[in-house]
Parts: structure tokens; sequence; C-alpha cells
């Protein structure tokens, strides 16, 4: 099956400031595809590329077999974005802000009424039709912007942040159609400062930071991380024991609760052999030693510190 987004060597400058720096990427059809990086890493910069609202320095895009830099009218037709920001009209209502989305997406007229008012009610906001957008909460806001992005039924969807000020009911709500937009077949492109949320939604995702430097599933993140932490039991011999501990070169970083160690290991293949060994010989028992699991938040930060360290 053709991928939905291909990108490929997409660099972008702002003048002397280097933003993207050859980013490539291979997104299928019909799955959430999350985006991650830290503050200033390239995320929305990425986004505003592929909306075909900014031109990239070099490099292309290629959405549903249309290539950005030669059919941007054709792409439009096809993408939806929604922004942390939302993009409506304050002055008008949110009938007439449908009105106008319509009329840009050139949505036939007989189809427009019915369209409009199946998402309104979808989204709770069938009774404030009426009313200026500009009268609306944040969060019933950022609905409508939602409504305004996925009115003509794109097959590729840019979410960024796209759950902030909303309730948690309403965000619930959200996710749920999220899921059933991919299962639908649409491509969803998801960037989420909420570690949370890219784990419990995407298929995939890519950390960013200027380039890609991790391209991964949830799960396998995890995974990948858990096998460096691991948890040591020694029973009554926890304060000989520290002194190996804190000695051994294995040994990253340790935390202490009383006859357990939370150990960081480099390499846990190498390492736990090695540092059995050394409390062994010191006649320590070892109870047990284990893996713990670690949350996608933890092994994210682990990775930029990681990072930082690098440089």
């Amino acid at each position: 099956m053709e991928p939905a987004i291909v990108i490929k060597d997409l660099k972008k400058s702002f003048g002397d400031k280097k933003v993207l720096d050859g980013i490539s990427l291979s997104i299928p059809k019909g799955k959430i595809f999350g985006l991650l990086g830290p503050n200033g890493a390239g995320k929305t910069t990425s986004l505003r590329i592929l909306s075909c609202l900014i031109e990239p320095t070099s490099g292309e895009v290629t959405i549903l077999g249309h290539q950005i830099s030669k059919n941007k009218e054709e792409i439009r037709k096809k993408i939806g974005c929604v922004t942390e920001s939302p993009g409506v009209y304050d002055k008008l209502s949110l009938l007439d802000n449908l009105e106008f989305f319509a009329s840009c997406y050139q949505i036939p007229k007989a189809k427009r009424a019915s369209r409009i008012e199946y998402l309104l009610r979808q989204f709770d906001l069938w009774d404030r039709r009426n009313d200026p957008a500009g009268r609306l909460s944040k969060g019933m806001k950022q609905k409508l912007s939602i409504v305004c992005a996925i009115l003509h039924d794109p097959e590729v969807l840019f979410l960024d942040e796209v759950t902030a000020n909303l309730d948690p009911v309403s965000t619930r709500k959200l996710k749920d159609l999220i899921r059933e937009w991919a299962a639908s077949g649409k491509t969803i492109i998801f960037c989420s400062h909420i570690l949370a949320e890219i784990d419990e939604l995407c298929h995939e995702f890519a950390i960013i930071k200027g380039e890609v430097i991790r391209l991964t599933t949830p799960q396998k993140f995890r995974e990948e991380w858990t096998t460096y932490n691991v948890l040591l039991d020694v029973g009554a011999d926890s304060q000989k024991s520290e002194q190996i501990i804190k000695a051994a070169a294995e040994v990253e970083t340790y935390k202490r609760t009383e006859d357990q160690f939370h150990l960081r290991v480099a390499n846990p293949k190498i390492s736990n052999p090695q540092l059995i060994k050394k409390l062994v010989e010191a006649d320590i028992t070892v109870n047990y030693i284990a893996p713990i699991s670690v949350s996608l938040e933890d092994s994210y930060l682990s990775l930029l510190n990681q990072e930082k360290e690098a440089i």
C-alpha cells in the first residue's frame, strides 16, 4: 500500500536559524502517527509545511500521491488542520463560520446544512449555533476549530495540541473519534506535549529535534528503556551492597529504598551479570534482580537527557 505521506530530506531555515535539517519519514494510510520533541524542535514548522501554509527551504513532501511543490490546491482539498490556537472568526456565529469554511472547501450547498448540523451536535455545539464564536469558552472554541477542520471529511488530519483547553469528557470523546477516524482509513498526524496521549493513541511516533532522532512505537520505546532500569533486592546486606553499587562502573545511577536498589545500568546484558558477580564475591545474597517497567514519559525524558549529554 502506498504511504499517505512521504517526507524526503525536509529542511527549513528562517534567516540564519535552521529549524529543520533533513527530516525524512514515511507515514502509512489509516494510522495515527505522533510527533514529539522539545520546544523549538520543529514540530509546528513541520505541520505548517505539510499543511501547505509555508514553503520548505528544500526537500519534498508527497501527500496522497501529490507533491506539495507541484499540487498544493489538490492537497488542500484532502487535508484538515487543527492548531492549539483556534482558527475561527470571533465576530461570526458558529453557523456563519461553518458556512464560510464549507464554501472554501467547495462543499455542495445541498449537503452543507446536514453536515454542519451533524458535526455541531456531535461536538455538543448545536445549542450555541447562532452565538458569535467570540462568546465561546476556550474549550468550545477549540471544538469549533475541530469541526471546521473536518467539515469536508478530509483523508489526512494534522492535529497540533488538539486537546488543549478541552475538559476531560470532551478529551475522552475526541480520542474515541480520532481512533474511529483512523479505523475508517484516515491518516492522523498527532502532536502533543502530553506523553500519555501519544502512548494511548499513536501506532508509531517520531521524536524530532531538527531531524528525526528516533522512530519507533510506544511499546518498543518503553521496552527499550525498561531494560536499562533494574530493581535489585539484597536483603539484609543493603549497606555493604551500597558501597559496591556506588563504586561499580556498570551502574550509572541508583536509588536505595531499605533493602532494594533502583539501578540505571549502561548495558543490562553485560552489566547485570558483572554486578551480581561482584556482590556474590562479597558474600552478599542477591534475592532477585529484574527490569522495571517505565512510562513513555520517563523513556522520552531519558532519551532527551542522553541527547543533551552527547552534545
